[in-house]
């Protein structure tokens, strides 16, 4: 069955490519930083991070179509916490049908390119003048030492949009479906659906701004959990003084992780994102303005507390157990010597449908809530080596604080990182 979806799926990308321009190309860089809490948690350990990244992609497109297979990978080494390191990697496709010609080299976008929840819609805005169909697949996993192995995870997701213009205003439709398996935290594997609708105005070196809705569940596959493993609520157990000892028993707590909303299944979240871009001569400034709203009981949540390494509920699609508003911007400009900056400001408040904790887990408010901002700059300078060859230099420095009133959670950090790049 599978086999005969892969051929289905080759035989969508094949179909309709003319002769055109096609290409292979990748990246590999290593970087080298510092940074004060890597775990971003309340003991804020500091450490020295490398990461290794490779991404090799292949494309062809002719006057109507334009299809691309590329694949990320992505390797995490730690300092002194050795134990956390970690080697992620993707595989996406991602097929466009153009409702007319194709438009300039590289302005179609990528289906299947990995975004930030809160992307500011810039690419999406600016990647076409025509209409268009898309369609991509991503597979991918992380996978991390024995330590940590609550990480370890496999997922594929699926995406189809169709995208039209009237005048200077698009209409952008899009589905994103995903799965998402914890290999040995079987409670956290989930299915998700997002339907977006965008609309804007797009005009070639003319501010870009526009309003995007967007409506999304997400469902946890197991109907049952582990209660040797699990609870609720946090519990304690008496312990013995030991002969010889008089006075009251030891009271500590359980051992248990704390699950909370285990029986709850699904979640439903919609939203609204404001958001715009002023290009001018060598920058831009893009500000977004975004707003969640849950909708049913709550969501699962696996709680963090103190000495623990389990997940504080998903890592990829954990915007689904909070709500409330967010606001981004950021300012890009290219710089003397060819140098290209970009300076990010991102401020959320969370407000978590899961109860906030103190380190032993148990229960001091009725929600969590945090107010979460971040400062980013980034400065990078591309050298060209040769014809389709070049080196890319960059550096990045960010200061964070996520004012919790969940102890694990309440964090600050910083980081700074160099790092070096072949582009071929």
């Amino acid at each position: 069955m599978h086999s005969n979806r892969n051929r289905a799926l080759i035989t969508l990308l094949l179909a309709g490519v003319t002769a055109g321009y096609a290409q292979l190309s990748g990246f590999a860089s290593a970087s080298y930083g510092y940074h004060s809490n890597p775990l971003y948690n309340y003991e804020e350990i500091p450490d020295q991070l490398r990461q290794g990244y490779l991404e090799v992609q292949y494309g062809q497109e002719s006057p109507s179509t334009q299809y691309r297979i590329a694949y990320v990978g992505g390797l995490m080494l730690f300092n002194q916490l050795t134990d956390r390191n970690y080697y992620e990697h993707i595989l996406r496709g991602g097929f466009a049908l153009a409702l007319g010609s194709l438009p300039p080299k590289g302005r179609v976008k990528d289906a299947n390119a990995e975004e930030d929840e809160d992307d500011s819609g810039e690419e999406a805005d600016a990647d076409s003048l025509l209409s268009y169909l898309e369609f991509g697949v991503r597979a991918g996993g992380r996978h991390d030492k024995e330590a940590y192995e609550e990480f370890d995870n496999l997922g594929a997701a699926v995406t189809a949009g169709y995208r039209f213009r009237i005048g200077e205003v698009y209409v952008r439709v899009q589905n994103d479906a995903g799965y998402r398996g914890y290999t040995n935290l079987t409670e956290l594997s989930n299915i998700t659906d997002v339907l977006t609708l965008q609309i804007g105005r797009f005009a070639p070196g003319a501010p870009t701004y526009g309003l995007q809705v967007y409506g999304g569940v997400k469902h946890f596959t197991e109907e049952v959990f582990d209660t040797t493993r699990f609870e609720a609520t946090r519990t304690y157990v008496e312990k013995n003084p030991g002969k010889g000892k008089g006075g009251a028993k030891l009271v500590v707590p359980s051992s248990k992780q704390i699950l909370i909303e285990p029986t709850n299944n699904t979640s439903g979240q919609v939203g609204t994102h404001l958001f715009a871009l002023f290009p001018w001569n060598g920058g831009s400034f893009a500000a977004d303005l975004l707003c969640r709203f849950n909708i049913g009981n709550g969501t699962r949540y696996l709680a963090q507390y103190a000495n623990t390494s389990i997940l504080s509920e998903d890592i990829y699609n954990d915007f689904f157990s909070y709500d409330g508003p967010a606001a981004r911007i950021v300012l890009r400009q290219r710089l003397l010597l060819n140098v290209q900056g970009m300076l990010s400001i991102d401020v959320t408040r969370k407000r978590f449908w899961a109860p906030a904790l103190d380190l032993n887990g148990d229960e001091t408010a009725a929600h969590r809530v945090d107010l979460d901002a971040a400062l980013e700059l980034y400065l990078s300078r591309y050298i060209e080596l040769g014809r389709g060859f070049g080196l890319d230099i960059a550096f990045s420095a960010a200061a964070g604080r996520n004012q919790s009133n969940d102890d694990y959670n309440d964090y600050s950090l910083t980081s700074v990182a160099l790092s070096v790049g072949i582009g071929w």
